[in-house]
């Protein structure tokens, strides 16, 4: 094939991919800034936008132009449609429902990547079952799905929390502490991943980052939750792990408005894994709580602690990341010191998933609401 028609097919999938930027995509919410509205890109052309209610009402912003930089302004709450008026005077719904609210992209590793997922336990991915808190009315999650069939043409699909346990509990958490208003979350950990490969632009993980960053932007606010498990276990020098999440907090603020804060939740606590009659299978289905588990205060599962290398070195993982929350002006995420994990040591139970959630957003929303 000569290299005309492949020039001529990336064109044309930019094009799309452009497109498709330029009007709401099903269930998006986009982060509210500081003035209480969201900016929301619009094709161009002589066209004129209105915004209303989903389900009836007054126009929120009545037919008129795009502003200069290419967008319309709508305000907090939803959901919305977007209808536009060409010039013969008739009218056409542009994309999809969309709301305005509270859009936090969480990085991390497998503690904060299993907010976004649901059928591994061992991992701290939990199903939620109808017992469980509703995600709000008005909700959406952000997820990368790069290579999966159905996926958008930046690589990322906008959903709902559906059966995620964890998403659906710091979206109840969030909502509820910002007075129902439509909130968002943005999945942009990767399991396992040390500070310098979310570091890194050009492998997965890094790749993953920065991928959701560019679909969210501008987020409301962004989180790196609980990270350097990894990074402890590997021995990464205190002053690597701060320069490498010099890095990933340029990344998550390039994504953000001006003075969009960003939050850090500290390593928490690690404990050995958990064994009943010398199986961690058996501690994982009898006693899925870890330290916390009925089994484990009768003294009937055991641990082996952490080597004193790994503790050590877990210390100095959070030591580091003091000093990070120091140089670059990271806001507190919450406090996870008195969480136990689940019976692998380093995963969380569904109680620690819950106890994150709530310390998660309550800090969140104190940095949202600094006057508060």
């Amino acid at each position: 094939m000569s290299p005309r028609p492949i020039w001529l097919a990336l064109l044309l999938l930019l094009a799309v991919a452009g497109h498709a930027e330029a009007q709401p995509s099903w269930s998006r919410i986009y982060g509210v800034q500081p003035d209480g509205t969201a900016a929301i890109p619009v094709p161009p052309g002589p066209v004129h936008y209105q915004v209303e209610p989903l389900d009836g009402g007054p126009a929120l912003r009545p037919f008129a132009p795009a502003e200069p930089d290419g967008t319309i302004r709508a305000p907090l709450g939803g959901w919305y449609r977007l209808l536009q008026r060409d010039r013969s005077g008739a009218v056409s719904q542009l994309g999809h429902r969309f709301a305005v609210g509270y859009l936090i992209v969480v990085t991390g590793q497998s503690q904060a990547d299993a907010l976004f997922f649901s059928g591994a336990p061992e991992a701290g991915a939990f199903r939620a079952t109808a017992e469980d808190p509703p995600a709000p009315p008005v909700h959406a999650v952000l997820y990368d799905c790069l290579g999966r069939p159905g996926c958008g043409p930046d690589g990322t699909h906008w959903g709902q929390a559906e059966d995620n346990y964890g998403a659906r509990i710091l979206l109840a958490e969030l909502s509820w502490r910002l007075n129902r208003a439509p909130v968002a979350l943005a999945g942009a950990a990767w399991g396992g991943a040390t500070v310098a490969q979310l570091a890194d632009a050009h492998g997965p993980a890094g790749r993953r980052l920065r991928r959701v960053i560019h679909a969210a932007a501008p987020a409301s606010a962004a989180l790196i939750l609980a990270h350097g498990t990894t990074d402890a276990f590997l021995g990464t020098a205190p002053g690597e792990y701060v320069a490498g999440l010099g890095v990933v907090v340029s990344a998550l603020r390039a994504g953000g408005a001006p003075g969009m804060p960003v939050l850090q939740t500290p390593l928490g606590p690690l404990d050995g894994r958990y064994r009943i009659l010398g199986s961690a299978q058996l501690a994982a289905w009898l006693a899925p709580e870890g330290r916390d588990a009925l089994l484990a205060r009768l003294g009937l599962s055991r641990t082996a602690p952490l080597g004193r290398d790994a503790a050590i070195d877990a210390s100095a993982i959070r030591g580091a990341q003091a000093d990070a929350a120091r140089q670059f002006g990271l806001a507190p995420g919450g406090d996870l010191s008195r969480l136990a994990p689940g019976a692998d040591g380093v995963h969380w139970s569904r109680d620690g998933v819950r106890y994150a959630a709530h310390e998660v957003a309550e800090a969140i929303v104190a940095a949202l609401r600094p006057g508060n």
